[in-house]
C-alpha cells in the first residue's frame, strides 16, 4: 500500500527550487542510493522532503494521483439492483 500525504495538501506543479549544502561523503551518498534506486539525485530529495513534512514521499503523492485517475467507479459491495 501506497502511503498517503495530508488530504488538505495539493502538491500541484513543483515550481520552487530548493537549495542547501551538503558534505562530500553526504552528496557521495545520495548519489550511490541514487543509482541503486534508478533514478538521478534531486528526485530522493524531493521524496526526503516530503516525507519529512508530509509522511509521505511525493513519489507516492504522483502514483497515488495515477492511481485515482485509473479507478473505474461502479456499484459498490452491496449495492445493485433488488430481486
Amino acid at each position: 500500500m501506497i502511503a498517503t500525504p495530508s488530504p488538505a495538501l495539493h502538491v500541484g506543479k513543483l515550481t520552487e527550487e530548493a537549495k542547501f549544502t551538503l558534505t562530500p561523503q553526504m552528496h557521495d551518498l545520495i548519489a550511490e542510493r541514487a543509482r541503486k534506486a534508478r533514478c538521478n539525485p534531486s528526485d530522493l530529495y524531493r521524496d526526503a522532503v516530503f516525507l519529512a513534512f508530509t509522511g509521505a514521499t511525493y513519489a507516492a503523492h504522483v502514483a497515488n494521483d495515477r492511481i485515482a485517475a485509473l479507478a473505474v467507479e461502479g456499484p459498490q459491495q452491496g449495492e445493485g439492483s433488488a430481486p
